[in-house]
């Protein structure tokens, strides 16, 4: 087991109404500030680091906004400070589509990013408009094309459930994805966090959305098409292609550590602390302004899991991933009280239909995907 670090850029040109990450506007953005301030806090709590990174994670916000000499301090840096585990690392950056060009991909390779991963959301004009999307679909095409000539690890993320969104919209965006062959798609339901613009606009009646029955229906359509074209689901919302799971990814399903750099980013220690940066970015930036740094324990907040937290975070995290959860280390891990309760859990939700047993391991079927976070909190209890 080996840690990752991501790097938390707060800065978009403008925000999606469904969003509710942190980030700011980029006009303000001080960008070599920014680099300065990562770079101090990295030095402050390198230390919780105590084995070796093969993932690095560079998302916000926008990272593709970052102009190229910053990216090459911030990235020369890291690859310098980190102590890495042999030469196969996963560098992974967030792009938006109307970012990429020739100069951007070039400078993006050069500095040894090696994964790309592209918000799309959709490949109907419409639907990117109302939810406030820069890029129409043509511009997602061509910029995709581009990054394949520079690339041969680019993930491209999906949405529906969108507003006005329907199912015949839906199968025409998943055509065009397989028929670009992006080698790894995150697709996700819409989901309505509270305060977001689209959350208001849904209670005040503004928009209309698809009905779970539809929802239920996209997600199927997806997954029938992708297995189609040779894609696996091994992540209840992820799917690749052979050898091009997301190595960063896997490691919060697998209760890896990793750190986690920049205003409002997690960090978690493998074992049980969690760590969370609050989103005010003025603060952080005056708080790591300089590089001597006593303790970085005045800013980040911490939270120290207990057994029964672990247990559930263990439930949580592995039910949502294709190999499930390996029964025989919970119970190593978690006691035989635990473990009897876990299975009278699962003996109820199989009478369901919705999980089954595969390989010393409990996993969700194709049924239990649709309800997988009551499922989820029935095994917890």
């Amino acid at each position: 087991m080996n840690s990752g670090i991501y790097i938390h850029i707060p800065f978009c040109r403008n925000k999606c109404i469904y969003c509710d990450f942190f980030s700011g506007g980029d006009r303000k953005a001080d960008w070599h500030s920014l680099v300065n301030a990562l770079k101090n806090e990295y030095r402050a709590r390198r230390g919780e680091l105590s084995i070796p990174v093969d993932t690095l994670y560079i998302g916000g916000g926008t990272p593709s906004l970052m102009a190229a000499d910053c990216l090459r301090e911030m990235l020369g840096f890291f690859k310098n400070e980190i102590p890495w585990y042999g030469g196969n690392v996963e560098i992974t950056i967030e792009v938006n589509p109307d970012d990429v060009d020739e100069d951007a991909c070039r400078v993006w390779k050069e500095e040894g990013i090696n994964r790309v991963s592209m918000g799309v959301q959709s490949f109907n004009d419409d639907e990117l408009k109302t939810i406030g999307r820069r890029h129409d679909s043509k511009t997602a095409i061509d910029s995709f094309n581009t990054l394949r000539k520079f690339f041969s690890n680019i993930s491209i993320d999906l949405m529906f459930g969108l507003p006005g969104q329907t199912l015949e919209s839906w199968r025409n965006t998943v055509r065009v994805a397989v028929e670009l062959k992006p080698d790894h798609i995150s697709a996700y339901t819409l989901m309505f966090e509270e305060g977001t613009p689209i959350s208001i606009l849904r209670d005040r009646g503004r928009l209309t959305f698809p009905d779970d029955e539809d929802n239920a229906a996209m997600w199927q359509y997806l997954s029938d098409s992708l297995q189609k074209h040779g894609y696996r689901q091994y992540e209840i919302s992820n799917y690749s292609l052979p050898g091009f799971e997301s190595r960063h990814n896997g490691k919060y399903w697998n209760q890896s550590p990793y750190l986690g750099l920049g205003p409002s980013s997690h960090s978690y220690d493998g074992k049980n602390v969690r760590r969370f940066n609050p989103g005010d970015l003025n603060g952080y930036m005056a708080y790591y302004a300089n590089e001597v740094i006593e303790s970085a324990g005045d800013f980040y907040d911490e939270e120290e899991l207990n057994e029964s937290e672990l247990s559930e975070e263990f439930i949580l995290t592995r039910m949502r991933t294709a190999e499930g959860l390996p029964v025989d280390e919970y119970r190593s891990r978690f006691g035989e009280e635990a473990y009897m309760r876990l299975m009278r859990n699962y003996d109820s939700e199989v009478k369901s239909g919705f999980v089954g047993m595969k390989e010393r391991s409990i996993v969700l079927t194709r049924e239990g995907i649709m309800v997988a976070d009551s499922v989820i909190v029935s095994l917890s209890m």
